[in-house]
């Protein structure tokens, strides 16, 4: 199967192609082809020259020195093997094409890696918005918080809106949980958070003095409730760290649920906060009598004052949370003939865990509720707190009281008046340990608090071991 070249003056190239099969002592052509080679161009000089020389070294140094004519002698050759290679094979289509790929072969390549560069870019901006669509840990967490301020996400344990309160708890916790991430340089995504992470977390929360950090979120400057001394460092309760990774956990439990690759480690028993229980007080009788003794005048802002005393003071006897019992409208109190006599009593869904308790009403909350015949006007939490230490420091409650508390990994030992750490809460553990002194089975306290376990309404009863002792000796002959 020859292949000729043919040389003009003009320096223009031809080719041509036969293909012969021989048959009985003669050649038969099979195929024959000829094309003008454009865009390549030999001149006459430059081709006999180059055939003139006699050696193979001589004619690739002359190639060397001409760098044009060599391109074109290389074309040649690579287009005379790529024939060769189809042998008896080879039509006219393959002809054109070995043509069109040798001649071209700059332009093919060049567009090839076009192509290719085109082709990753598209990858990598398909990768990108992939990137930015997969879900990870730090966006579940944004995206959980803004589920929770929209009220598109409640409660686990009750299935309630989260309280106005529990809202910025929520966001605050999570929050610091980032602010981690970014102060340690480590990213973790959900299969990431294991015993490891965990310690490296607590431990930065327990180090982190908050006495000098400026906080990004104005609401959340821990600083605002309590003095530091200049030059002390203020580290998070117990308390505080354990709410924190109480929130985390949370997270990593929702995420679970929705089918994300979370690290199981969360679940295990040394994955939690230390959590102490140092809203210990509860108010007595007398003191409760000496608080509504108090005289108020409009000095002393008697009118909010006597409204947080008497909020307060329902909450006492109605044993609920102050989301309950600040929020008392007239369709929540409810009376009933009892054969001629008419009883009186509350009827209250909770908000935290939507249970209905129903409490009578005691002849203290009767007279509270006739002065507000259009219901209990509401004021906030933080100025019911406010208002009721002023009165437990007039009323004179002024037992000192021990409070250990942990930070930073150090036990602190605080002592208080008593009137000091009287709140909103203390209205509903004081009125739970009031009804255990005054012999009300466990079981009917239940009914009214709306606890479904005895451990946990354990923790409300605050009476110490002489008033027990006290009770049991009145109640039980055994002991007479």
């Amino acid at each position: 199967m020859p292949t000729n070249f043919l040389f003009k003056e003009d320096g223009a190239v031809t080719i041509r192609v036969r293909i012969l099969r021989r048959e009985n002592n003669e050649n038969h052509e099979l195929l024959s082809m000829r094309r003008y080679i454009t865009g390549l161009h030999i001149s006459k000089k430059d081709w006999e020259t180059y055939k003139g020389l006699k050696t193979q070294n001589a004619r690739e140094s002359y190639l060397r020195k001409n760098p044009e004519f060599a391109e074109s002698i290389y074309k040649l050759d690579e287009i005379r093997k790529r024939i060769d290679e189809y042998g008896l094979n080879l039509s006219k289509e393959n002809f054109n094409d070995i043509l069109h790929s040798v001649l071209h072969a700059k332009e093919i390549e060049e567009m090839r890696k076009n192509q290719e560069a085109a082709e990753r870019k598209k990858l990598e901006r398909e990768e990108a918005a992939r990137r930015k669509k997969q879900m990870t840990l730090s966006k579940f967490i944004d995206q959980y918080i803004k589920d929770i301020k929209e009220e598109k996400r409640t409660t686990l344990q009750y299935g309630r809106s989260y309280s106005r309160g529990s809202k910025f708890n929520t966001a605050n916790a999570l929050g610091h949980f980032k602010e981690f991430m970014e102060d340690t340089g480590i990213v973790y995504d959900f299969q990431d958070v294991d015993l490891d992470c965990y310690s490296k977390y607590k431990t930065w929360l327990m180090n982190r003095d908050i006495s000098t950090v400026k906080f990004k979120d104005t609401e959340r400057n821990y600083k605002n409730s309590r003095k530091i001394p200049k030059g002390e460092e203020l580290h998070y309760s117990d308390n505080t760290i354990g709410r924190f990774i109480k929130q985390l956990k949370a997270v990593l439990r929702a995420a679970e649920s929705r089918g994300y690759p979370v690290n199981p480690a969360y679940k295990s028993i040394e994955f939690k906060g230390q959590v102490q229980d140092i809203d210990a007080i509860y108010l007595t009788k007398a003191e409760l009598e000496a608080m509504e003794a108090v005289k108020l005048n409009k000095e002393e802002d008697g009118k909010n004052l006597e409204l947080a005393r008497d909020i307060f003071m329902i909450g006492v006897w109605l044993a609920q949370r102050v989301s309950d019992y600040n929020n008392l409208k007239p369709e929540n109190i409810k009376v009933i003939d009892n054969g001629g006599t008419p009883i009186t009593y509350v009827s209250i869904h909770q908000q935290k865990t939507g249970r209905l308790v129903e409490i009578p009403c005691n002849a203290k909350i009767r007279a509270i509720l006739d002065k507000y015949p259009k219901g209990l006007p509401h004021l906030s939490d933080e100025k019911i707190n406010t208002y009721i230490k002023r009165i437990g420091r007039m009323a004179k409650i002024n037992e000192l009281i021990e409070v250990k508390e942990s930070r930073g990994g150090k036990v602190y030992k605080n002592y208080y008046k008593k009137c000091d750490l009287i709140c909103t809460h203390t209205a509903r553990r004081t009125g739970a340990t009031l009804m255990y002194l005054d012999g009300i089975p466990i079981y009917d306290i239940m009914k009214v608090t709306g606890h479904r376990s005895v451990a946990t309404l354990e923790k409300y009863i605050r009476a110490d071991k002489l008033e027990v002792a006290q009770k049991l000796v009145l109640k039980y002959d055994y002991f007479k």
